[in-house]
C-alpha cells in the first residue's frame, strides 16, 4: 500500500514539476469551444430578431374584397404604409370553397401623387409561408396612393385597387443589427473568458481546494 501512495505521490511531483503548457488534459479543443459560443449566439440573435418582430404587431388587414374566382385579402406591416419600408401581405382565398389558394402568380403596383415614381408590377413570392404571397414595396413619397394586387392563377385572373395613405416614416433604430452587434460583443467576452479560465494551472486549483 506504501508503495502505491509513493508512486502517486512521485508521479504528481514529476507533473506538477513540468512547464505547464496551459493545455489541460483532454481539453476540448478551442476550434470546436469557439463554435459552441458562436452557434449559441446566432440562436440568441435568431430569437431577438423573432422577439423584435413580435413586438411590432402582427400585420394588418387594410383590404379584403372579392373579385372573380377570389377574396383577397391585403395586409400589411406595420400598421401604417409608410415611405420605403412597408411591408404587403396577401391571402388569396377561392370563393367557391374558401380554400387558400397556394399555387398563383401574384404582383404588385402602385401609382402616387405627382412626383413620384410609378411602381412595379413587384412580384409576391410564397416562398416562406404558402397560404401568404409576401413583399416589400418601396414607396417614395408620402400621399394618397392606388396600390393593385394581381392575381393570375388556375381558377382565372383578378385584380383589386387597394387605396394606401403612405406617411413619412420616421428614423428608426435597427434593433436588429443592434442585436447581432451585441451578441458579437457578448461572444467575444465568453471566449475570452474561456480561454482564461483553460489557461489556470491545475496546481492552482489543488493549493485552493487543499486550503
Amino acid at each position: 500500500m506504501s508503495v502505491v501512495v509513493a508512486d502517486a505521490s512521485l508521479c504528481y511531483d514529476c507533473w506538477h514539476s513540468n512547464n505547464w503548457s496551459g493545455v489541460l488534459p483532454h481539453q476540448t479543443p478551442a476550434i470546436f469551444s469557439l463554435a459552441r459560443i458562436v452557434l449559441l449566439a446566432l440562436v440568441i440573435t435568431t430569437a431577438f430578431g423573432y422577439s423584435i418582430t413580435s413586438a411590432n404587431g402582427r400585420a394588418l388587414l387594410v383590404s379584403s374584397q372579392e373579385q372573380g374566382p377570389y377574396r383577397i385579402d391585403v395586409s400589411i406591416l406595420p400598421g401604417q404604409a409608410v415611405v420605403a419600408n412597408t411591408h404587403v401581405s396577401i391571402r388569396v382565398l377561392s370563393l367557391a370553397n374558401g380554400d387558400p389558394i397556394t399555387e398563383a402568380t401574384v404582383t404588385i403596383s402602385a401609382i402616387g401623387p405627382e412626383g413620384s415614381s410609378p411602381l412595379g408590377p413587384i412580384p409576391a413570392p410564397n416562398d416562406f409561408t404558402p397560404q401568404f404571397f409576401e413583399t416589400d414595396v418601396p414607396f417614395d413619397l408620402p400621399g394618397e396612393w392606388d396600390m393593385t394586387v394581381a392575381v393570375v392563377s388556375g381558377l382565372g385572373d383578378a385584380d383589386v385597387v387597394v387605396p394606401m395613405n403612405v406617411k413619412q416614416g420616421g428614423g428608426s433604430i435597427n434593433w436588429i443589427l443592434m442585436a447581432a452587434l451585441a451578441v458579437v460583443i457578448v461572444t467575444v467576452g465568453v471566449w475570452t473568458w474561456d480561454r482564461v479560465i483553460g489557461r489556470k494551472q491545475p496546481g492552482e486549483n489543488l493549493e485552493e481546494n487543499s486550503g
